[in-house]
């Protein structure tokens, strides 16, 4: 099919090229503006939260606050405002471990308190290990602060099994 005007139609797919790639620079512009305002906002607990909900964050190597005791049925919101992605999980004082998936940077993650939920709960995240943070629920009787210590905690027998093994691996080399 022959146009009469070759000229005009080919200035106008230029000029629809153009507003297509203006159009989506200023969409793109607009991404990355809703993502780094989402990244950096303050996180508050406003007057509309329910009072059993307790919001944490996640930075580059710790969770905080961590001075608040849940209570059994608590809703724990936790955002990671970090710059890197986290995989949170918990584990339950039975041992029971649940996983509530990999966070990346301005994410958040939602995890409820079970609702005959009682002792330490610890979140932990799988990629980073050292970033941890040990919840009381229903334990006012054994201590007045939620946080315990980050360190890993051993029993006895785990301590001298673990001497046993690094002194075998000693006595191997030499």
């Amino acid at each position: 099919m022959k146009t009469f005007l070759p000229g005009l139609m080919s200035a106008s797919r230029k000029l629809s090229a153009w507003i297509g790639l203006y159009a989506l620079l200023v969409l793109l512009a607009l991404y990355l503006a809703s993502c780094s305002a989402a990244s950096h906002a303050p996180l508050k607990q406003s007057a509309s939260d329910p009072a059993h909900s307790h919001r944490m964050t996640l930075s580059d190597h710790e969770f905080a606050p961590v001075d608040f005791e849940p209570q059994p049925g608590d809703t724990i919101t936790i955002r990671n405002r970090s710059d890197i992605s986290h995989s949170i999980y918990v584990t339950y004082p039975d041992g029971t471990m649940v996983n509530l998936g990999v966070q990346t940077p301005g994410t958040t993650v939602h995890w409820q308190v079970p609702a005959d939920a009682k002792g330490e709960f610890v979140l932990q995240c799988w990629i980073h290990p050292i970033i941890r943070a040990n919840l009381l629920v229903n334990a006012a009787n054994l201590s007045s602060s939620a946080f315990k210590s980050a360190l890993p905690k051993f029993t006895r027998q785990e301590i001298l099994d673990g001497r046993q093994n690094i002194c075998s691996s000693r006595n191997r080399r030499a």
